[in-house]
């Protein structure tokens, strides 16, 4: 009965966020989500439950009453963030911006939970991109959601050698991933716009500074902090995966090719998402974190 109830929270909060979706999609006078977008987005949503089945046995997917207050206030805090910084356009070949604000899903997965964080970079990422005035992008909408519920999965993992212990393995997927990406940047230095004719910039260096950063952090913290670790890398993991899928989804959806997604779009959106995942993540972690001992939770 436990594992029906939760099948249906899950499954409830992915339903609300693609009526949410649906409703951005009918009101915006930006661009509309197109048959590819909508194809790609119920992919990644099969790709959510996945996970889901994936974690079923675990009590991580619950949703009462504190969880869905969160995801409101996630969604709403991300929301008008991103819209307050998305006047600060990076080079790439799409509208990718600056964001402190992917601290709050990150946060919200790590601190409420998996549903929590997917809800609130989803609807957050949609509120945000209609404020702005820019349209309905449903495959970054959904990116958003996996960059929020994969940090939220620690939690099927409770105490803190376990933690320590899956937080290592999690770090060298990511170690890996980054270096794969540095790899390619010196490779493909830039690529055009495939509509604009403009050059998406150089990531090298910023890559490899984030590669390390988060290195020293992780094996720094791994000892003394854990908490901060699994903040760092978790949520690193999650901008990986999330960006990731709406990168690799634009190939169709967009007609990119593979080098335009990953080194034009994949590249920026992710590296800056992983420097605020570096800086701002641990500070709103170990605030609530402390909050909850202060309050005896």
């Amino acid at each position: 009965m436990a594992g029906r109830s939760m099948l249906k929270q899950v499954l409830g909060a992915v339903v609300a966020a693609t009526v949410v979706l649906w409703l951005a999609n009918l009101l915006t006078k930006g661009d509309k989500a197109t048959g590819a977008g909508w194809v790609w987005y119920f992919i990644g949503a099969v790709l959510v439950m996945a996970i889901y089945l994936f974690f079923a046995t675990k009590p991580i997917w619950q949703v009462g009453t504190r969880e869905v207050v969160m995801m409101a206030i996630g969604a709403v805090l991300y929301g008008v963030f991103s819209w307050a910084t998305n006047v600060f356009q990076l080079p790439s070949v799409s509208f990718v911006s600056l964001r402190p604000a992917v601290a709050i899903p990150i946060f919200m997965g790590l601190a409420f939970g998996p549903v929590v964080g997917f809800f609130s970079g989803l609807v957050g990422n949609i509120l945000g991109d209609a404020l702005t005035g820019w349209g309905v992008y449903p495959v970054w909408d959904l990116g958003n959601g996996l960059m929020g519920l994969i940090p939220g999965l620690i939690h099927a993992w409770p105490s803190t050698e376990e933690r320590v212990r899956v937080t290592k393995k999690a770090l060298m997927w990511v170690t890996g991933l980054m270096v794969v990406f540095v790899v390619l940047t010196a490779l493909f230095p830039g690529v055009e716009h495939p509509w604009a004719g403009t050059t998406a910039g150089q990531w090298t260096p910023v890559l490899l500074i984030l590669l390390v950063a988060i290195l020293l952090i992780a094996w720094w913290s791994l000892r003394s902090k854990p908490d901060i670790a699994t903040a760092v890398v978790w949520g690193a993991l999650g901008v990986i995966i999330g960006m990731g899928f709406a990168s690799i989804a634009d190939i169709w959806v967009n007609g990119y090719s593979v080098t335009t997604a990953i080194i034009g779009e994949f590249l920026p959106a992710a590296g800056t998402n992983l420097i605020f995942d570096i800086v701002l993540v641990p500070i709103l972690y170990a605030a609530y974190q402390n909050a909850r001992l202060r309050s005896g939770r």
